[in-house]
Parts: C-alpha cells; sequence; structure tokens
C-alpha cells in the first residue's frame, strides 16, 4: 500500500466532513453531536491551517484520515500549545501504523514551527486512541469523569500530554504554519 500525507486544501471539506461525521452520530469518540455543514469545514480547514498544520493521509491515492492541530486554551501563555485530532475514516486500514504515521506528521510539523507540547483529549472508552497516545510517548495528563454527556449517558475524558520542544523562558512565538510551510 502506497501511502502520502499532504496539506489539506479546501478541496477536503467534502471527506473530513463525511469521516468526522460518521463518528458524531455512530460514537462517543467526539462529543460533537452535530457535524458541522461542508461549508463550515471549508472555513476551518482555511482557517487552522493560517496558525496550525492540517493534513491528509491517502492509501493508494484515496483519503483515508486527517489530522490538525488548534489552540489549546485562549489564553496568549498558551500559544506554545497545540491540541491534536486525528480521524481515520471507519474503513481505514488498522494495525498497519497508518494513524501513528498521520500523526506523528502532525508533532514533526508543530516541533519544526516551535510549539512546546501536544495535548490529546480522548473519550476514555477510546481504548485504541489511548494506546495510540502511549505508543507515541504521551503520558497520561489526568482523567476527568463526567465531563460530557452523549446518547443518554455521562463520559470521561483523559488528557494526554507530550512534550515536542523544550523552550527557554524567553521563547519567540511558534511559526505560524502559513509562514512556516513556505520556508521549508
Amino acid at each position: 500500500m502506497n501511502t502520502e500525507i499532504r496539506i489539506a486544501t479546501k478541496a477536503d471539506a467534502q471527506f473530513v466532513h463525511d469521516t468526522y461525521g460518521y463518528y458524531v452520530e455512530h460514537t462517543d469518540i467526539t462529543f460533537s453531536t452535530e457535524n458541522p455543514s461542508v461549508e463550515e469545514y471549508e472555513v476551518k480547514i482555511e482557517k487552522t491551517l493560517e496558525t496550525y498544520p492540517f493534513f491528509i493521509l491517502e492509501a493508494d491515492g484515496v483519503p483515508c484520515g486527517f489530522t490538525y492541530a488548534s489552540k489549546f486554551r485562549p489564553h496568549d501563555a498558551y500559544q506554545w500549545i497545540a491540541e491534536g485530532t486525528i480521524c481515520l475514516t471507519p474503513d481505514a486500514p488498522r494495525r498497519m501504523g497508518l494513524g501513528s504515521k498521520l500523526y506523528q506528521k502532525l508533532m514533526d510539523t508543530l516541533k519544526a514551527q516551535g510549539f512546546q507540547a501536544i495535548f490529546g483529549v480522548i473519550t476514555a472508552t477510546n481504548e485504541p486512541s489511548i494506546r495510540m497516545h502511549l505508543g507515541m510517548g504521551f503520558e497520561n495528563g489526568g482523567l476527568f469523569r463526567r465531563m460530557g454527556n452523549k446518547r443518554g449517558k455521562w463520559l470521561d475524558i483523559v488528557y494526554m500530554h507530550k512534550t515536542l520542544n523544550v523552550l527557554p523562558d524567553s521563547a519567540m512565538p511558534p511559526v505560524p504554519f502559513a509562514v512556516w510551510r513556505g520556508q521549508a
């Protein structure tokens, strides 16, 4: 199987919508209860790419996953921290390392941009994602009980954390992805 990881474009909005929509409708993996429109994903992709990476994974030329980073918290002091999201299609080949390969690309890019750390916020019942994060060197940052109610049940979340860079106290802000990709 040939795989390629590329930067997302507005044209990927339908794929992201359909992939994420499956998990919104059929699982507790995301706390979202409604899937945004394709147009909203177009805006999300473009807005994300200003500051953070947004990648699409293709296997044999067919999109089968996406990953992106976003702001961890709204306060300026958190600007060196990113929250990662990864999502594979329900029919993506499993146990082939595709998710790890895609997420590693995200982390490598964030590191090169000058981010200090990445967080994953995972529904506690999503054991495959927790295993993947642990296998990639993330540490468990805490269990938060009954953080959301979806499909009639209360769900816990796990914060996972990984240091990408050890930055000095006087660190420069991370390079926005739109600038970084032009330099890479």
